[in-house]
């Protein structure tokens, strides 16, 4: 047993010490669980205790103070600024750029319909006055456990000092204690701290505090839960896949890249490249890559093609690009399914773009019935086996990772209704985005994907595959990134375990991991 009066240790997890993180099993409201998760799926194997998503908060005019039942908001004394901005607020981010304007608050994609946010920008106090705002969470049961993780996603952007952020636990009415300090701009980040309860301890108080700020920025605070810690990895991958994407001529580092996971010690079953593997869809680009890839095959030989803007790119139209493209993959159909050591690959491709009427703008993303059926068919098989499926499209979905903000990036797809409606259904589906180069080392180059309308409120996750032939960052505005000065070259390694999904970010050029990120998944079903 722990000694009585050991005192409180709150630590990053081991996950988030490395920039890793989960997703939530399921909701624990009274009377609510795993039948939210969607029509054919399981629970998830990591058991969340409690959670809120601010969205049973109205905001009638755009934003309220009318905090959830049991929340509470406690304000400084101050007496002038605007009243919609005085203390933790609730809103979305429509509304709340709206008011206010962008500045970065818009690259805020882990935030979903309505969330907690901080304006202090546009408080507008006075020189005299200052603010301290927080915002505190009703009593969470923790008797049952030892060590207990809070996790939420969060928006922030640091302003002038002394201004800082702070988020805070207290055990059973005690004094609160600091689990996290915010002194640096942290963008759309998904946090996980590691709370030790103390012996005896019965209730835990969570705390958001903005502090001591006079027209600074902003904090914004979304999908919050308190959960049991999944611990660590046991025993080796059942199957493993390796991604890259966006080599766009880049052939030398191409090379580079496949002869690097080749080499590594724990081989995987397949590679994915997804997307844009030749700059235009010239048959003498397509050759340029065929030798490179008949150079450096991946050691597994099963590679696996999606096809990118890229792909479709060029005079000749998009018959001819399609059926290019047929011809290099052996497919019949743009759509297709590989199962690799018992986990599905599956690949979901455009039937149409047309270079020469677009002119390279987008939509990309042109699904037929037939495509979205069978499509449909797949996940609805592999959610009732209780299996993960890995599915790969190059363009993204909006507000999911890095670059999804942008209206530029939000409209990749023809029908993205008709879409959503099918793969939103599903939580045991991992999907894997590239288009946007952006740099792994961002912290929101993982995301989630939630379909409004579908009975799967917690959504998926979506993994930005990063680039081989440069990598960008965010530009400050609405729209475009900025390209990294100097080499940058990335991918994924995806491995499966028995109780999760662990998918590694690769820098090809120093030739080490970033970091991973580790995604429950679905018990497996053995009958």
């Amino acid at each position: 047993m722990r000694q009585q009066h050991r005192r409180l240790v709150v630590t990053l997890s081991a996950l988030a010490l490395v920039g890793l993180s989960s997703f939530t099993a399921a909701s624990a409201e009274p009377g609510r669980g795993a039948e939210r998760l969607g029509k054919d799926a399981v629970p998830l194997t990591r058991t969340t205790l409690w959670s809120e998503n601010f969205e049973s908060v109205q905001t009638p005019t755009g934003f309220t103070h009318n905090a959830p039942r049991g929340w509470s908001i406690h304000n400084s004394d101050f007496t002038t600024g605007e009243a919609r901005w005085a203390g933790w607020a609730f809103t979305n981010v429509r509304d709340w750029t709206w008011a206010v304007g962008t500045d970065q608050r818009h690259y805020f994609t882990r935030g979903h319909r309505t969330f907690a946010v901080v304006e202090s920008q546009h408080q507008r106090l006075a020189e005299r006055d200052r603010m301290t705002t927080a915002l505190r969470s009703p009593e969470i049961s923790v008797h049952k456990h030892d060590v207990v993780e809070l996790r939420f996603d969060s928006h922030y952007r640091q302003g002038e000092a002394p201004q800082h952020a702070a988020v805070s636990v207290s055990f059973d009415g005690g004094s609160a204690q600091e689990l996290s300090r915010y002194t640096a701009d942290k963008f759309s980040s998904h946090e996980v701290l590691a709370v030790e309860v103390p012996d005896g301890a019965r209730k835990a108080t969570f705390s958001w505090s903005y502090n001591d700020s006079q027209n600074d920025w902003w904090w914004a605070v979304d999908n919050i839960e308190v959960a049991e810690p999944m611990g660590e990895v046991q025993g080796e991958p059942y199957a493993a896949v390796d991604v890259i994407s966006d080599v766009q001529g880049a052939i030398e580092e191409y090379k580079s890249a496949v002869g690097q996971l080749n080499a590594m010690p724990d081989p995987a079953g397949a590679m994915v490249v997804n997307g844009d593997y030749v700059d235009l869809g010239t048959e003498e680009l397509y050759d340029e890559f065929a030798d490179a890839a008949q150079e450096v095959p991946h050691a597994s030989g099963r590679t696996y093609y999606t096809i990118g803007n890229h792909e479709m790119y060029g005079p000749e139209g998009s018959e001819t690009y399609i059926d290019r493209y047929l011809e290099f993959t052996g497919q019949e159909n743009v759509w297709r399914e590989e199962v690799v050591d018992g986990v599905p690959i599956i690949l979901v491709n455009t039937e149409y773009y047309s270079d020469v009427d677009r002119g390279g703008v987008e939509p990309y993303v042109k699904i037929s019935d037939e495509q979205l059926g069978w499509l449909d068919s797949r996940l609805e098989h592999w959610a009732k086996q209780g299996t993960p499926a890995l599915v790969f499209n190059h363009q993204i979905l909006p507000d999911t990772v890095s670059g999804s903000y942008s209206s530029w990036n939000q409209n990749d797809y023809y029908d993205l209704e008709a879409f959503a409606e099918v793969v939103g259904k599903y939580s045991n589906v991992v999907f894997f985005t590239s288009h946007t180069h952006m740099s792994l080392e961002l912290e929101d180059w993982w995301g989630r994907y939630r379909a409004d309308g579908t009975d799967n409120r917690l959504g998926f996750p979506v993994v930005n595959s990063g680039a081989i032939t440069y990598n960008a960052v965010p530009n400050g505005g609405d729209h475009q990134g900025k390209r990294l000065e100097g080499e940058h070259s990335t991918g994924l390694r995806v491995k499966v375990f028995e109780d999760r999904v662990r998918v590694e970010a690769w820098d090809f050029v120093g030739g080490e991991m970033i970091k991973y990120v580790d995604l429950p998944t679905p018990a497996r079903n053995r009958a």
